[in-house]
């Protein structure tokens, strides 16, 4: 006759060896490699983060679909800020007007989309150079006081005619 635990062991030796067989199923299916169809991603891609509209000297290199040469006396301008409100700000503008590195002076007003200048002009006597069609003095002071709307998109800035066409482009040439 057999004992008790002798009984007990022969009738749970199948139900152990189930069970150790289930296991030992399990992980090999975990550990075999599944044909699954991943889908490939692009490389990380660095977002350009946008420039400050205050404080950047913006270099004008586009003007109604025409390239502006780059050539040393670039017009540009940079915006300083004297009061801040709760739906924008206001300050000056400062710049230079033309490639004859005449001074542009006015004032700015900027909320959510709109940047609104009133530009005072170039003085006479700063003038160092002649006007010409290629060289046009005060252009850039009437491209700022026309195109009210404008976006920023990593280094570039657009003045716009609505919300969509581009009349003037400039890039951030240098930050303060």
């Amino acid at each position: 006759m057999q004992s008790i635990r002798e009984e007990y062991v022969t009738q749970q030796a199948p139900a152990r060896a189930l069970f150790i067989a289930l296991i030992g199923l399990a992980a090999s299916i975990g550990a075999a490699p599944c044909p699954v169809h991943a889908q490939q991603l692009p490389p990380a891609q660095k977002v350009p983060r946008a420039a400050n509209l205050v404080g950047t000297e913006w270099m004008l290199v586009e003007s109604r679909g025409q390239h502006v040469a780059q050539n040393g006396w670039q017009p540009h301008f940079r915006l300083k800020t004297v009061d801040r409100y709760q739906d924008g700000s206001t300050g000056t503008v400062e710049g230079v007007a033309d490639s004859c590195s005449n001074d542009l002076t006015g004032t700015y007003r900027v909320t959510a989309d709109q940047l609104r200048f009133h530009i005072d002009g170039v003085a006479a006597s700063l003038r160092t150079c002649r006007c010409t069609k290629e060289i046009p003095c005060q252009a850039i002071g009437a491209l700022l006081e026309a195109n009210p709307h404008f976006r920023i998109h990593g280094d570039e800035l657009d003045l716009l005619e609505s919300t969509e066409g581009v009349t003037a482009r400039f890039i951030a040439a240098r930050a303060n």
